[in-house]
């Protein structure tokens, strides 16, 4: 599927003709030595996001990005912005890389990026930008693709290295006549003076301007001048807003919020000074409001016609940074702490809850957790039925960053149970996709909510977790402080042996890496803790890395016989991904140890289940080891056929290698 990522602009978009003149420009620019980036800056509220957004929509009906656009939001609120590696890591999985073949490394992540644009015409949208150095990974080698970046910041390293900058004005009168009379109508050419105003006094930003035009649309008797004179006499008490002029334009959303009903007024309120994160659902906004869907969505309709709401095409609302911070102002104003603290409460808890229940769907109930059962307990899961998974995973991505905003602001108030409840929840979003920033990030927040909370137990088990995501990041002397030092002792004071059980495999796998002679020591000190507390599952999956890591110290016989041991015990759980990886370990273990025909068996029986349980990555790696086999016996018609599994393989998860496959299957002689 083409990603088409880039959300489309307002309804109505008027003006910044030579704007789109500049932007043609760039979009026709090509030059052997100079990375095709744009940079479209302007102060905040001037319509950079919603002019890019229609300049996309343009290009993107004259097929110059055939591979698709792209879209990274950097910008969130409070300390929640995506970093750098998140944002590659997003790239790269909606260009169809699959999470096992996503490098760990911020430059091996840009690197893979650069090596996919270059081959397939990407557009590459980077919003609310603040540093070059956000900008700089994702810029294409080729000429075929480019990135554009929005931006309030003048990004000079980018400007001195050749970017093409589209920089947007605020509107002058004649433009914010035009743009009011679009938004309007007629009455606008016959109060001209009036007009010239307003425009004044929306100091020319896009922003204010819709807010005073949905305001006119609603009182067809409100005459300009009066709506004029009704934003000057708002104009005060609004000093927070006087960075880039925003007390004027404050005015603006302060004349259109007197004019909301009670419930619209809460809910906005609410949305600017609570709410974590940079969006809502309706249902997130029922419980931050405690109001009925019914009694919401009139909110919403009320809010988006008086131009302070948006709502997307998803149905998720928004604010405009600008009026949630007005928002804001008006909850200081106007609800005490305690009724803020309280809707912020609610909506964590209904995030939690949710969250919990896609942990379970992801990984499995009987996955070990700190989290007690009585969170979830006599709820119904939100996500049910055979696309359970899916759907879980599509949801913890789509509030990834709403859903750690949440956390940090738990922790912020307090509330160090729902803390690292969260964090433990959230794992299986950041196992599942790799956002190893977030999910160190996450873990550590948690881990201090854990011992804050006096839990000790939960502390263990994130720091421990953590430790795969710091492995992953290449920060194994972190992996090794967070496991050893940290996690350990407390598992051991815990008297919970299924916690120490599940401490000690991971143990297990940071051997692998740092010392895997002491490595099956850790294994086999899981599986016994494991077994005491009649873990079958953990007993399982232990018994097959100690397997593999025999296996990597190329001890076949130990390998072999003890993967067989793990085989039954994987199919008893039953996981058919790992059972499919443990015959496909079975099969490369046969093979290096001379035995052709047990290696053909296994790895033909570990395709079929891996094929049939739609794991790409996994069954090109029993594919390789079976392309060795085939190889080495002559069989030819069989190389043939794997050879071009494998094309279609790493075609599908994105790894670089299809045109490695395809030539050797197309130097075949001719059957």
């Amino acid at each position: 599927m083409v990603p088409s990522e880039v959300p489309l602009g307002p309804k109505v978009f008027v003006n910044r003709l030579a704007e789109f003149t500049r932007m043609g420009h760039f979009w026709a620019r090509r030059s052997a030595d100079i990375p095709r980036c744009g940079i479209c800056t302007g102060k905040p509220g001037v319509g950079k996001t919603a002019f890019v957004r229609r300049c996309v929509r343009h290009i993107r009906d004259t097929g110059a990005f055939p591979a698709g656009d792209l879209h990274v939001e950097f910008g969130a609120l409070g300390d929640e912005r995506l970093s750098v590696a998140d944002g590659l890591a997003l790239c790269l999985s909606a260009l169809g890389v699959a999470k096992e073949v996503i490098p760990a490394s911020t430059t091996a992540r840009a690197n893979l990026l650069r090596s996919i644009t270059a081959q397939r015409p990407v557009l590459i949208v980077l919003d609310d930008v603040t540093d070059s150095s956000q900008v700089l990974p994702f810029l294409p080698n080729s000429q075929l693709s480019a990135v554009l970046a929005i931006s309030s910041a003048r990004l000079s390293e980018l400007v001195l290295d050749g970017a093409d900058v589209i920089e947007l004005d605020p509107l002058d009168g004649d433009a914010g006549a035009h743009m009011l009379r679009e938004l309007v109508g007629a009455r606008v050419d016959a109060q001209s003076d009036a007009v010239a105003e307003l425009v004044r006094q929306c100091a020319g930003l896009p922003v204010a301007l819709k807010v005073a035009a949905a305001r006119l649309r609603a009182r067809p008797e409100l005459s300009i001048d009066s709506l004029a004179a009704e934003i000057a006499e708002n104009d005060r008490g609004l000093g927070v807003f006087s960075a880039h002029g925003q007390a004027k334009v404050a005015a603006v959303f302060s004349a259109a919020y007197s004019a909301l009903g009670e419930e619209p007024a809460r809910l906005y309120r609410l949305f600017g000074g609570v709410a974590p994160g940079q969006d809502l659902r309706m249902d997130d906004a029922a419980v931050l409001a405690d109001m009925t869907t019914d009694v919401v969505r009139q909110a919403v309709d009320s809010l988006e016609e008086a131009g302070l709401l948006s709502v997307s095409v998803a149905g998720r609302l928004s604010l405009h940074p600008i009026v949630r911070r007005h928002a804001a102002h008006m909850a200081d104003i106007h609800d005490p702490a305690s009724e803020q603290s309280a809707a912020l409460y609610r909506l964590l808890r209904f995030r939690l809850v949710k969250a919990a229940f896609a942990d379970r769907a992801v990984l499995g109930p009987d996955r070990y957790r700190c989290t007690p059962d009585e969170l979830t307990k006599g709820r119904t899961s939100p996500f049910d039925g055979e696309d359970a998974k899916n759907s879980a995973v599509a949801w913890l991505t789509t509030e990834r960053a709403n859903l750690l905003a949440t956390q940090r602001a738990a922790a912020e108030h307090g509330w160090h149970e729902e803390s690292w409840q969260l964090a433990e929840a959230l794992t299986a979003l950041y196992v599942t996709r790799r956002y190893l920033v977030d999910w160190t990030t996450s873990s550590e927040l948690g881990a201090v909510s854990a011992r804050l909370a006096g839990h000790p137990r939960a502390e263990a088990r994130l720091r421990s977790f953590m430790s795969r995501a710091w492995t992953d990041r290449g920060e194994l002397g972190r992996a090794e402080e967070e496991l050893i030092d940290q996690a350990l002792p407390m598992a051991e004071a815990s008297g919970d042996i299924r916690l120490l059980a599940s401490v000690w495999e991971l143990i297990g796998r940071l051997r692998d890496e740092i010392a895997p002679e002491h490595a099956a020591e850790a294994y086999e000190r899981a599986i016994d803790l494991f077994a005491s507390k009649k873990d079958a599952r953990g007993v399982a999956f232990a018994t097959f890395f100690l397997g593999c890591s025999h296996h990597r110290r190329k001890r076949f016989d130990q390998a072999d016989a003890i993967l067989r041991r793990s085989l039954p015990r994987i199919r008893a759980v039953p996981d058919a991904r790992m059972e499919g990886r443990c015959l496909a370990e079975i099969g490369s273990v046969s093979w290096q140890a001379g035995r052709s025909e047990q290696a053909r068996r296994a790895l033909d029986e570990a395709i079929e289940v891996l094929r049939r349980g739609d794991e790409p990555f996994y069954e090109a790696r029993a594919q390789e080891t079976l392309l060795e086999v085939v190889e080495a016996n002559s069989d030819r018609p069989s190389l043939r056929s794997v050879l071009s599994r494998l094309v279609d393989l790493h075609r599908a998860i994105g790894s670089g290698r299809e045109g490695e496959f395809r030539a050797r299957r197309d130097q075949l002689p001719p059957e």
